[in-house]
């Protein structure tokens, strides 16, 4: 026992106590171990106290002697009589100390330790103030040095400056102090130890083993005592709380404030807690209980206690807790609890989730949409699933019909190499789809089947009719078709699809798996009445009137403008010059002039919101303006030449927080007027999320040619999706602004 000073600290009193009560508290789990050697059959020694004998204790101590005349003059001696007599006194203190506290006593074997009777048990260092740079470390080390490997002497005594004398003879006077208690310990042991000598002292164990028995002993209670990670032995670890307990009192503080405040940090996190949650929920509430746990237990033991703290919530949180992850297309959550969902009972990570009930996502949240034509509002789920979003609801809904529209199918992956035929590439031909007009009733008319769309890319008239003749159980009449341009269609691939939809980014050649857009003729142009409007449930009041389109088809400039994509200012422009020219003409008065002769085409873009409100729109967040007779006050033309938004606000708004409901284009309609000399043409393009991303585009990339005398709606997909990631609406209004349906949806051409 090593002190810094030539005093003897009563504070080792206390550790003394300590450290005996730990041996005690310890002795059944170190006996055990010693047991698990099976040492007493290879070796003939007692072990029954759990050690090979009571140990003997030794202490040094400092004295701080400063160099000065005395030691020049040869006062040495002086100075070693000194040091001899503070030895003596501080053994009858430490002697006397020990008694009085009952840290020794006659019986030896179960004394934490013993002094020697006969033999000095203190050691006094000199200890000498140098003016170098060494410090009291290492002269303490140089002494270690000198009592381990033997000092070189060197053979001229009067190269050694006094102070290096005193330092080795220091060295070899502890050396001798400490083998005399060795010499002891392997002759007869220390058997005269104890208060009285051995008189009345009972008879101590000592036992020698050899070197390799002492190195597994050793290793074994080093296990025991290792205190790099948490005993496991449930009696070491009673030991190690006792010993904490009385060594560090601010670690018992700590202890006991955290361990009183856990279990309300944890009623904390769980108040108020819905019935599933997100893990970003779960993250915030932890982080909430965090900081309250933190505002009332602190000290050593805090981070021990903020890692049960954690464990704890989190487990709290995976016991029928958790909701699922899964996020719409429309970005709202999954309300389920954690779940497989159908199709993934036979996948990989299957036997990690086997547990979990399988159900489909559902976020709770009902929305209104109305059918591919808009004949139905419908409820729907919120969609978690491309598929279900775009197709199979529409698809559903279109059963309910009692008169099914005629639909133009868009090209899908067929996965047969037969099942299509496309141009060459390179090819210049034109394929024209002839579509006859529907049925008087519409009662006769059927959804037009996957194995005609063959017929899109069919280079053969025959073929062609033969087709369509079987599309509509009549003959085809030539004069009313459905013509699609494909200047360079590529050729679509038979073993890879799409994943998601048709943009501009989308490798050339590969179609998608199923359409999200819908194209269908849902009647004559004489079933539609201007003054009413269009007669489908969901549409705001005086909100479902088509925008007049008059259309001039002998305007050169205008035929050459609108077969890329819809009529500009140069028609109205000369239009207004020739009626004038024709005016001033008196000389055919009494005719018409072809000038004078427009195509009437009604057009509208219409929007809904997930409320299920439906309206038109004239112009960019411009609602239609209608008259108290029923006509509508806008031109189709302003509509024509603008880029329309694909979202705008809805006259509805949320009722608990006040925010705009926004609603989305969702349809376009154009009603074909009879045997007119133009035909009216459709190319929808739409930019989802501003700028930055892809046009969006029907899996057919040419214009759609439209029949004449019919009702067509183009229904857009609910959910834009670039085969990685939805494209949500954006959050800022100056970002909406900038999701757009391009201009030349609506154009047309002469009829050649």
């Amino acid at each position: 026992i090593s002190h810094s000073s030539h005093t003897f600290d009563l504070n080792y009193l206390r550790f003394f106590r300590i450290i005996e009560l730990l041996r005690h508290k310890s002795k059944p789990a170190i006996l055990d171990a010693i047991r698990s050697l099976n040492l007493l059959k290879e070796a003939d020694f007692n072990l029954t106290d759990g050690r090979l004998c009571v140990p003997r204790a030794l202490f040094i101590f400092e004295n701080h002697h400063h160099k000065g005349n005395d030691a020049l003059n040869g006062n040495d001696r002086d100075d070693d009589q000194k040091l001899i007599n503070m030895a003596h006194n501080l053994e009858d203190t430490i002697f006397n100390a020990l008694r009085y506290s009952y840290i020794i006593s006659n019986q030896t074997n179960s004394a934490l330790f013993t002094i020697a009777h006969k033999q000095p048990f203190v050691f006094i260092h000199r200890c000498y103030k140098e003016s170098s740079s060494l410090g009291q470390t290492q002269k303490l080390l140089g002494i270690l040095q000198g009592f381990v490997k033997q000092t070189k002497e060197s053979s001229s005594s009067s190269n050694l400056n006094r102070s290096n004398f005193h330092q080795q003879d220091d060295a070899h006077a502890f050396k001798r102090f400490l083998f005399r208690h060795i010499e002891d310990a392997l002759t007869g042991g220390w058997s005269n130890d104890g208060i009285s000598g051995g008189a009345r002292s009972e008879t101590s164990s000592f036992e020698l083993c050899t070197y390799p028995v002492w190195i597994r002993l050793f290793n074994s209670i080093r296990e025991l005592f290792e205190t790099t990670s948490a005993p496991t032995n449930k009696i070491m670890r009673q030991a190690f709380g006792m010993l904490r307990a009385n060594v560090d009192p601010d670690g018992k503080l700590s202890e006991t404030r955290c361990k009183k405040y856990l279990p309300l940090a944890i009623s904390y996190y769980e108040e108020g807690l819905p019935a599933r949650y997100t893990q970003h929920f779960h993250e915030q509430r932890l982080q909430a209980t965090i900081e309250y746990f933190a505002t009332y237990a602190r000290g050593s033991s805090y981070k021990r206690y903020v890692q049960q703290l954690i464990e704890q919530c989190t487990q709290l949180w995976h016991d029928g807790r958790q909701l699922c992850e899964a996020t719409s297309l429309t970005g709202n959550s999954c309300k389920n609890e954690l779940h497989r969902v159908p199709g993934e009972e036979d996948s990989t990570d299957a036997s990690n989730s086997a547990h979990l009930p399988t159900r489909a996502h559902n976020s709770k949240i009902q929305l209104m949409a109305a059918s591919n034509c808009g004949q139905i509002l419908q409820e729907r789920e919120d969609p978690f699933d491309l598929k279900e979003a775009n197709y199979e609801f529409y698809q559903g809904v279109n059963k309910m019909l009692s008169i099914k529209p005629i639909y133009f199918e868009f090209p899908i992956f067929r996965g047969n190499a037969t099942s299509v035929e496309v141009v060459r590439a390179g090819s210049k031909q034109k394929s024209e789809i002839k579509l006859s007009n529907p049925v008087t009733d519409l009662s006769g008319a059927s959804e037009l089947s996957q194995s005609k769309s063959v017929a899109l890319y069919s280079l053969v008239p025959n073929e062609e009719g033969q087709a369509l003749d079987n599309i509509t159980g009549e003959k085809t009449d030539t004069n009313k078709i459905v013509t699609c341009t494909d200047d360079v269609q590529p050729i679509p691939s038979t073993t890879e699809y799409l994943d998601g939809m048709s943009h501009s980014d989308s490798q050339p050649g590969l179609l998608p798996r199923f359409s999200s857009w819908s194209l269908c003729c849902i009647g004559r142009a004489s079933d539609y009445v201007p003054t009413k409007g269009l007669q489908q449930p969901g549409f705001l009041t005086n909100l479902n009137h088509l925008i007049p389109w008059d259309i001039n088809p002998h305007n050169n400039q205008a035929t050459t403008n609108n077969a890329g994509g819809g009529g500009g200012a140069q028609y109205h422009q000369q239009r207004t010059t020739a009626t004038r020219s024709y005016k001033n003409n008196r000389r055919g008065a009494t005719s018409s002039s072809i000038w004078d002769v427009t195509v009437r085409v009604y057009i509208g873009c219409e929007y809904e919101c997930p409320r299920g409100h439906r309206f038109l729109c004239s112009s960019p967040n411009h609602v239609i303006r209608v008259g108290q007779n029923g006509i509508v006050k806008d031109d189709g033309a302003k509509l024509v030449r603008s880029d329309m938004p694909l979202y705008t606000p809805c006259s509805c708004r949320i009722s608990s927080t006040g925010a705009r409901v926004w609603a989305q284009l969702m349809r376009a309609y154009v009603v074909t007027p009879s045997s007119p000399p133009i035909q009216c043409v459709l190319h929808p393009q739409v930019v989802p999320a501003g700028p930055n991303s892809p046009t969006f585009f029907p899996s057919y990339t040419q214009p759609i040619h439209l029949t004449d005398d019919s009702i067509w709606v183009l229904r857009f997909p609910f959910i834009y999706h670039d085969g990685e990631k939805p494209l949500y609406r954006p959050q800022n209004e100056e970002d909406i602004s900038q999701c757009l349906v391009l201009r030349d949806l609506f154009s047309w051409t002469n009829k050649s």
